[in-house]
């Protein structure tokens, strides 16, 4: 089924760098750098000026999906609840679903090779570049499950997210304890 028949899509707003010292104007704004392997990466939220006065068209709201409009990669994630009614830029295209096609499950196709191979074929890449326009998203063909099937699918992909989230974690940890070994190995040793 047409993308555009399960989601409202919208190109993100116009923005501006922010200038030092000049802080009138600024909001929080999530740009394509802030895509990272699926997911959000909130220390990439940066300050910027919409150049529109219609922000709140630019908001993205929790479970929304976000995809880059041109980037060098492609990924999708899920806006995550601490960063809803963010602005999203001009990088970005939002994707909200309705009621037929669950957000995460969508992220995970368009992650997936045979999404990504489908959104190759709707880009017009350059070289380096892949550009994609809301108009090519809409027309994507999308593979709908069965909201009960979708539904234990979410449930999947939340389950193996928390999980990869706390081996990171554990791994971080186990580092740190490696080098807090060794620095008290060196710290008693002989000089």
């Amino acid at each position: 089924m047409p993308l555009g028949d399960l989601a409202d899509l919208l190109a993100g707003a116009a923005t501006k760098s922010a200038r030092p010292g000049s802080q009138a104007g600024l909001v929080d704004v999530l740009s394509v750098r802030a895509l990272r392997e699926g997911r959000i990466d909130p220390d990439e939220v940066s300050r910027a000026r919409p150049l529109t006065s219609e922000t709140a068209r630019y908001r993205a709201a929790a479970d929304d999906v976000l995809v880059p409009a041109r980037s060098t990669f492609f990924t999708a994630a899920v806006v995550p609840p601490e960063l809803h009614g963010i602005v999203f830029n001009s990088t970005l295209i939002r994707i909200r679903c309705n009621d037929r096609l669950h957000p995460r499950v969508l992220a995970a196709y368009l992650c997936h090779p045979a999404g990504l191979a489908a959104i190759e074929a709707i880009s017009q890449s350059g070289a380096v570049q892949m550009n994609i326009t809301v108009r090519a998203m809409q027309e994507l063909l999308i593979p709908v499950p069965a909201l009960t099937e979708q539904k234990r699918l979410a449930a999947m992909l939340e389950a193996a997210d928390a999980a990869y989230t706390a081996a990171l974690q554990s791994a971080e940890r186990r580092r740190r304890l490696a080098g807090d070994v060794v620095m008290h190995a060196m710290a008693g040793a002989d000089h």
